[in-house]
């Protein structure tokens, strides 16, 4: 690209001076290189493949242009994401019961966004991306169907929650930018709210007692492995990761209790869970001859493919992993368990919160039915 600016190509001529950039032919691949050194002293170079001869004198131009945009303290999406990982993304760290910095969600789930968001940006200067590039990023992922499995030909739509998470983190990214002084404004408030809460859909799915068994039935073979796990979520309505992060040294078996330790749990309370009678003979099973108290009760790892596979042979495919969590709570209140003790059996903090896991059964309605005209 030509430039007319005498400014700009006196400007261009002393950064050529200052790098080495060629373009040289291999095979029929063109390719334009420019070495330099960095701020640490270190040899570096960067080099791009062309179609052309002429494509490959631009590139070389673009290089030059993009390394001293770099010394000049300007930084890319990838500068940022990288940075980002390195200091934030860690398993939580607490001083005095008190988280300091890192996720005590799984890591591997924060990663998933991340790459999805270096995916859309990659090299692109943070100081460039406008309102409208998020906007457009927010419709790539409302319009992008997820494979859940590699033999998924179509996917299923994205749902609101989860394209919220990806803004949610890119907001976070851009943040930490402006902390680091390497941007002066995010970028999503060049405009209107781009993560609408209220849009999210409230899930109030619960299993059936016929749904339970068929889901159980389907845990057999290679997903014989879930059937403890799916147990154990529906009788203590512990979060997935509280139940991950479980060691044998927090499960009692004689006084049939479990305790959630704090570092573990959502609202970093430590609670203690019953052990039903059910589940009571599937820990014995899964415990066996484990003697070690630091081992984990649950060693099965990911498991969020084996589920999905699992609940489409049970023929229960709108059936999420978080809905188990729904099911307990609602069972809990169905056996007139107070309110209160059911709050503190599941680790809710706020009614409001609370109340969304508190659903409706056909069973539940017909009971009402029942006490009403009793009244009456």
């Amino acid at each position: 690209m030509a430039r007319s600016n005498t400014s700009e190509q006196a400007a261009d001529s002393k950064r050529t001076r200052s790098l080495e950039g060629s373009v040289y032919k291999k095979g029929d691949v063109w390719f334009a290189r420019v070495r330099y050194t960095d701020s640490d002293g270190r040899r570096r170079e960067k080099k791009r493949t062309c179609d052309t001869l002429a494509q490959a004198k631009t590139k070389k131009r673009d290089l030059i242009d993009e390394i001293a945009n770099e010394a000049a303290g300007r930084k890319t999406y990838r500068d940022l994401d990288k940075y980002f990982r390195r200091e934030y993304v860690h398993t939580a760290r607490f001083v005095g019961g008190k988280r300091v910095s890192g996720y005590r969600t799984t890591l591997s789930g924060i990663r998933h966004y991340l790459d999805g968001l270096l995916d859309h940006f990659g090299d692109k200067w943070i100081d460039e991306i406008t309102y409208s590039d998020l906007y457009d990023l927010k419709r790539d992922l409302e319009t992008t169907p997820i494979k859940v499995t590699d033999d998924d030909p179509i996917g299923r739509p994205r749902s609101v929650s989860e394209t919220n998470h990806f803004l949610r983190y890119a907001r976070r990214i851009f943040n930490v930018a402006i902390e680091q002084g390497w941007l002066t404004v995010n970028p999503f408030k060049r405009g209107r709210p781009l993560i609408q809460n209220s849009f999210e859909t409230e899930r109030t799915r619960i299993l059936t007692a016929d749904e339970e068994t068929r889901l159980l039935a389907a845990c057999t073979g290679k997903r014989e492995h879930l059937r403890p796990l799916i147990i154990f979520a529906l009788e203590t309505a512990c979060r997935r990761g509280e139940i991950n992060a479980l060691r044998w040294s927090a499960v009692d078996l004689k006084q049939r209790t479990i305790r959630i330790d704090a570092a573990n749990s959502k609202t970093l309370k430590e609670r203690l869970v019953p052990i039903t009678n059910r589940l009571r003979e599937t820990l014995v099973q899964l415990r066996g001859n484990t003697l070690n108290p630091n081992a984990r009760v649950f060693q099965t790892g990911d498991t969020k493919k084996a589920f999905h596979t699992a609940r489409t042979a049970a023929g229960l495919p709108d059936i999420h992993f978080h809905d188990l969590r729904h099911t307990a709570i609602t069972r809990m209140l169905q056996k007139n368990i107070p309110q209160a003790l059911v709050m503190k059996i599941s680790g809710h903090t706020q009614i409001k919160t609370f109340l969304r896991y508190v659903n409706q059964t056909p069973e539940s309605i017909f009971e009402i039915a029942k006490k009403l005209d009793e009244v009456a």
